[in-house]
């Protein structure tokens, strides 16, 4: 009966090789959701929570022209369509069914002869840089997670420890090729469609699948030598911790970048604060920027001078670079995130006594609190209404990130994290949820994704490029604001 249900289903469905097979390329690739092992075929995600089902099947495109064709075909047919890059994505998607397009061979990687410019296709990931940018003696302001799309994160921000120093991803972004909604191929960049490359600036998954991007290249810092330090702190210590963290609002150097982890260590029955710092300049003057932290009295330390290609794997005492969850695919991960202007000491003081307390109450969650401390230097160099990223003067990124197994945790762990990210919130800077776009859980709202003061602009480019609302299965802009 369960069989016969299946096939019903299925002969409901398009023939995907009838209706999209004689438009493609020879490489193209059509996976029928038969297919034995199906995911495999396709990038994997992060995160299986809520998470889109492609009930459809998925194509593998291997040309521009391909894309084209898979976009026009589908939105013909009203064959609801999901892109896939990186696959780290994070927000709610568990309403999309229908199917994938998957730009896993758009993964070329291309430094102009003189290294002033870098060109990549739609999928390369950030650790498919690290060696070529310090062998060309370039850098860009990569995120800290090796895993990650490097034109998705681009379009949402492009937030990393260089940001301080170089400004966001999107501020080196030069030019894109973007296939539309209606299939053209474009080609956005200050001097062509210009209102369509303001919008991908902050924006850009809602108007169309970027094939490649180019990016000017900057030389790299300091030789390509980094200082990296490494502090294990005690929960003791988290008060002491907080207020290091606060003095930096006003004090943070541009070249700084800090980043902590506050975890749950079972064996000992205890919260320990992990943190690093990378300053992307000489030995001596890194060193200044820490003594705050050393004067906590770690119970580990250490600071060292490391060149680029090896500053992701040399975080937090080389485990960052290891499997701590930062890339394995398809885990349990129930993440809620914001942005803060400001730092509200006692409010991450309650919040840190509350979340030890749920620790010890479910030891099935082994959430942690990521906090992410850059210098706004970079981003501010640019004027804000010069691209459509909403939190330029944001001083933190803060991520609670629950890693469980039991689903049953879902509940008390939506009501817990719902609740915390409401306090912070009300102190936050901004007086209204704010949210870095590519850390969006998908119910946070555009003015908390975008900022009220781009919506207007966002959706006259939205009804421009795509009206039927194609792309807005990731932090929709609405086609009309107010």
């Amino acid at each position: 009966m369960k069989l016969d249900l299946v096939q019903a289903v299925l002969a409901l469905q398009p023939n995907l090789t009838a209706l999209f097979g004689p438009h493609l390329s020879s490489s193209a690739q059509i996976i029928l959701p038969t297919t034995a092992n199906f995911s495999d075929h396709l990038q994997q995600r992060w995160t299986d929570y809520n998470a889109p089902s492609f009930t459809l099947g998925a194509i593998k495109p291997a040309t521009e022209q391909d894309v084209q064709q898979v976009v026009r075909i589908a939105s013909a047919n009203d064959i609801p369509f999901f892109v896939t890059g990186g696959g780290h994505g994070i927000s709610d998607y568990h309403a999309f069914h229908g199917l994938t397009i998957d730009l896993g061979a758009f993964k070329s990687v291309s430094i102009s002869k003189d290294r002033s410019h870098l060109t990549i296709g739609g999928s390369v990931k950030i650790h498919q840089l690290v060696k070529p940018l310090y062998e060309a003696g370039r850098e860009l302001p990569l995120g800290s997670c090796a895993c990650v799309g490097v034109i998705g994160s681009t379009l949402g921000g492009g937030i990393g420890g260089l940001h301080g120093h170089r400004g966001l991803m999107l501020d080196s972004l030069q030019s894109v090729r973007i296939v539309t909604a209606d299939g053209h191929l474009l080609q956005a960049s200050r001097s062509h469609n210009q209102d369509l490359f303001w919008a991908l600036r902050g924006a850009g998954s809602n108007f169309g699948i970027v094939t490649s991007a180019t990016y000017t290249l900057p030389e790299i810092s300091n030789q390509g030598m980094y200082m990296n330090a490494d502090f294990m702190l005690p929960a003791s210590a988290n008060m002491s911790f907080f207020r290091v963290m606060k003095e930096f609002e006003h004090t943070m150097p541009s070249r700084l970048a800090i980043s902590a982890g506050i975890i749950y260590n079972r064996v000992a029955n205890q919260p320990v604060i992990a943190v690093n710092a990378i300053y992307y300049g000489p030995l001596e003057e890194g060193e200044l920027h820490v003594q705050a932290f050393k004067a906590l009295q770690p119970t580990m330390s250490n600071i060292s001078m490391v060149p680029a290609d090896d500053i992701m794997d040399a975080a937090y005492f080389r485990s960052f670079g290891q499997d701590n969850g930062a890339c394995t695919p398809n885990q349990h991960i129930n993440i809620y995130s914001m942005a803060l202007k400001q730092m509200h000491s006692p409010t991450f003081e309650s919040f840190f006594a509350n979340l030890v307390d749920f620790w010890r109450e479910y030891p099935g969650f082994q959430g942690r609190w990521l906090l992410q401390r850059y210098a706004t230097d970079g981003p501010l160099t640019v004027p804000s209404p010069a691209t459509a990223y909403g939190y330029r003067d944001a001083q933190i990124y803060m991520n609670f990130e629950g890693f469980y197994d039991d689903t049953n945790l879902d509940e008390p762990v939506n009501a817990f994290l719902t609740a915390a990210r409401d306090d912070f919130s009300k102190v936050n800077g901004y007086g209204r949820m704010a949210v870095y776009p590519n850390y969006a859980r998908g119910d946070e709202g555009p003015e908390a994704w975008f900022g009220a003061e781009n919506l207007p602009r966002l959706a006259a480019v939205k009804r421009q490029y795509d009206p039927k609302e194609r792309f807005s299965n990731h932090i929709p802009i609405p086609v009309h604001w107010p």
